[in-house]
């Protein structure tokens, strides 16, 4: 009885291990990414903007693949693709990504995406607005080209305003924006039956594994960003974890810090390249061309958590493959982190700018995130 009270110990601690480590390392590089990066900002600020963009785009995909050493490399994910792979993977767009939400690591499964086209810099995000409150996170995701928005209180010019940055046809972009508008969570029962409540309202049919998609926003991004566009990556997203039991078919997706431990051994992406001509301009018809889109996801979710479909035989009917990560590229900006982080953590004055990189570009970000009133 005491081995196996410790052997469970033993594996207990070194799962908090496998959380914990990644964790502090990932945030601990951010004081010196945020120093390199405001050495940029100063240094290209006389340039044009979209050549600030051109760098920092390089910089932020260096950080992602350092990201996803962590995620794909040591977590031991695998990434499965189906759908319009060639298409996506083949050669480098600007897009609008929407997908279905139900985690933190949706965020992380954008990136993985995206690296398999080279794009993993040009990722963007539209955002609730409390997250430009994370300290120095907020302040840097506004200067490459995020948008917050206000969940309770849209307001459409503001978000038009900070659209029109990416309208510049030399700063590529991949827009990402979750149009459920919050993580769909099988445990939140008051959440789904309001979601089928608003649908129902509105005349629509109810879903049962996503949240009726609001469409304003994602509407809004169209309307301005169409011209420097070349098409809608309509991704859903599926966690092999999250595959319940007959008593309860869906768990719930698992965090950033969960899924880095391991726990989830494979992540399936079904990706829909939609080509602009085929969106409708109508904002009308845009509403209910959205929702069939999040129908036909509804039904793709239904038919494997249902146990209607397994992964293996709907991959070999859709073409899929396991899509490897690059090992070598990702370990090098392991290793460029790692290399940088030499003056902050072995010299006296590299510790002392360290916290003060926390502190005052903290404050900074605020002050002028407030000045922007960015949201």
């Amino acid at each position: 009885m005491l081995r196996f009270h410790s052997s469970i110990t033993v594996k207990e601690c070194l799962k908090h291990v496998k959380m914990v480590v990644p964790s502090i390392i990932m945030f601990g590089v951010v004081p010196q990414y945020f120093f390199v990066w405001i050495a940029w900002r100063f240094m290209s600020c006389v340039l044009p903007h979209w050549v600030y963009q051109a760098g920092d785009d390089i910089y932020y995909s260096i950080y992602q693949k350092f990201v996803l050493f962590f995620f794909e490399h040591v977590a031991g994910t695998q990434l499965f693709l189906f759908g319009n792979v060639e298409e996506v993977t083949t050669k480098k767009e600007r897009v609008i990504y929407i997908s279905n939400h139900q985690s933190t690591v949706d965020w992380v499964v954008v990136h993985m995406l995206a690296d398999r086209q080279g794009s993993i810099g040009h990722v963007r995000y539209v955002m609730k607005d409390s997250l430009q409150m994370v300290p120095l996170y907020g302040f840097y995701f506004y200067e490459h080209g995020c948008v917050f928005v206000k969940r309770n209180f849209f307001d459409s010019r503001k978000m038009i305003s900070s659209l029109q940055y990416l309208q510049n046809p030399k700063i590529p972009t991949w827009m990402v924006i979750f149009p459920e508008g919050t993580r769909y969570n099988p445990e939140n029962l008051d959440l789904i039956e309001k979601s089928r409540s608003f649908a129902n309202e509105r005349g629509l049919v109810p879903l049962k594994h996503v949240l009726t998609p609001k469409y304003k926003g994602f509407y809004i991004a169209i309307e301005n960003m169409k011209n420097n566009l070349d098409a809608i990556y309509d991704a859903t997203v599926i966690y092999s974890c999250t595959k319940g039991n007959t008593k309860t078919l869906r768990t719930k997706a698992p965090s950033m810090f969960e899924f880095v431990t391991g726990c989830c051994d494979a992540v399936y992406i079904h990706i829909n390249r939609i080509d602009m001509c085929s969106i409708p301009a109508k904002e009308t018809e845009f509403k209910l061309w959205l929702h069939d889109i999040f129908l036909n996801k509804d039904k793709l979710l239904d038919d494997y958590y249902g146990g209607k479909i397994s992964p293996s035989n709907y991959f070999s009917q859709s073409r899929a493959y396991r899509s490897p990560p690059n090992l070598l590229s990702n370990l090098g900006c392991c290793l460029f982190f790692a290399t940088i982080s030499v003056p902050f953590v072995f010299t006296t004055y590299g510790r002392s700018l360290y916290w003060k990189t926390w502190v005052f570009g903290t404050i900074f970000g605020y002050f002028w995130l407030g000045i922007r009133s960015v949201s």
